[in-house]
């Protein structure tokens, strides 16, 4: 039932990564009456096709995710505030660098009220390059006109307060990431024979792909009957991508089986005898591993903020030390040494732990808080 006439607009990078990261919350908000639009690039690649909820109006986008070409940013911020124009929504909500910075300028001279979302501090942060100097630079410009800032741990909280990238009474920390429905990811029952560990994430440097790969080679030969497999894209426009090149000689070595990519995460998420495990160097708060507690998977991450929240050590998981791989090695020799029962209880120990950290329902209340006080 319609309860109001008020429209919401979410603009990102991409319309897979919107809808599959804040797609709960869309439906929500369509559910509560509120008219909504989603503006993003639409990519014709079948592994990021995603359908649009229903009730749900779309706009496509072209934008250079990944570009640094002045002419084809300002193209894109032209474009923006056109649509903005034309959209007049009482309020929006931007994700990713560009929307960031093109959409809340647009935004602001429109006189719309808008929050920002910092997923995760991801290459220009965590590179002192010129270019990466040069974008910190304009990302702080872009993130003086949001009303609001998302940001996802409270590490990140600090560090953008420390780079003054945004004024910190703007700034709400969702400290629990951005939830996960725990209604849709139930818990599976994870006992098997044998253990699989599953990287699940892109296929990048940053993710931990190395370490992996790495850990995998001496982990097969003392458990010979342990998998390793990987799920998730090549993203060769990335700067800290893995080569097409080596990820195919990695897997012709039979190092792990590469399962592709999927949007069916529930099927993935059924299989037994999994471990989910991602090495990562920096996340927000990893979507992964919240849907792998809320389905009672064991987690092997690393100790980085954003990912030691899903894992309490030796309870659902262990934590490795970043970039290394020994310690990686390590603990999942811990795990797979752990007898049946112990596994099967670090399976429920991961449900618990979603169950009361990671509910999408507060989310939903950060969400409708920040609309009904700025509209």
């Amino acid at each position: 039932m319609k309860i109001n006439n008020k429209k919401i607009l979410f603009c990102d990078n991409t319309l897979w990564g919107l809808i599959t990261f804040r797609g709960a919350v869309i439906r929500k908000l369509v559910e509560l009456g509120y008219s909504i639009t989603l503006v993003a690039p639409y990519k014709e690649d079948k592994q990021l096709q995603i359908k649009i909820p229903q009730g749900v109006k779309f706009i496509s986008i072209k934008m250079g995710r990944t570009s640094q070409n002045p002419f084809n940013d300002f193209c894109y911020f032209l474009k923006i505030l056109k649509i903005y124009k034309e959209e007049k929504p009482d309020y929006i909500f931007h994700y990713t660098i560009k929307p960031n910075i093109y959409g809340t300028i647009a935004a602001t001279l429109l006189k719309i009220p808008n929050t920002a979302m910092l997923a995760g501090l991801g290459y220009i942060f965590q590179n002192d390059t010129l270019g990466c100097k040069i974008g910190r630079k304009i990302y702080r410009f872009g993130l003086a006109f949001c009303d609001h800032l998302f940001v996802l741990n409270q590490m990140n909280k600090e560090l953008v307060i420390k780079r003054k990238m945004c004024s910190p009474e703007k700034i709400i920390l969702l400290e629990n990431g951005e939830g996960v429905d725990l209604k849709k990811y139930k818990y599976e029952d994870n006992t098997a024979e044998e253990t699989t560990f599953l990287f699940i994430g892109r296929i990048l440097k940053d993710k931990g792909y190395n370490e992996f790969v790495e850990a995998a080679k001496i982990i097969k030969e003392q458990f010979p009957n342990t998998h390793f497999e990987i799920l998730g894209a090549l993203d060769p426009q990335y700067p800290n991508s893995i080569s097409p090149e080596k990820f195919k000689r990695d897997q012709e070595l039979g190092i792990f089986k590469y399962l592709g990519f999927t949007n069916d995460m529930q099927s993935v998420y059924k299989r037994k005898g999994i471990v989910i495990t991602l090495p990562s160097y920096g996340e927000g708060m990893n979507r992964v591993l919240m849907e792998a507690c809320a389905t009672g998977k064991p987690i092997i991450t690393t100790n980085i903020p954003g990912c030691k929240e899903m894992v309490s050590e030796g309870a659902n998981g262990y934590l490795a030390k970043v970039k290394d791989a020994h310690s990686l090695i390590e603990a999942m020799r811990k795990y797979l040494e752990l007898t049946k029962e112990q596994k099967n209880n670090f399976s429920k120990k991961s449900r618990e732990i979603a169950e009361e950290k990671f509910d999408i329902k507060k989310i939903f209340l950060k969400y409708e808080d920040i609309i009904s006080s700025n509209i």
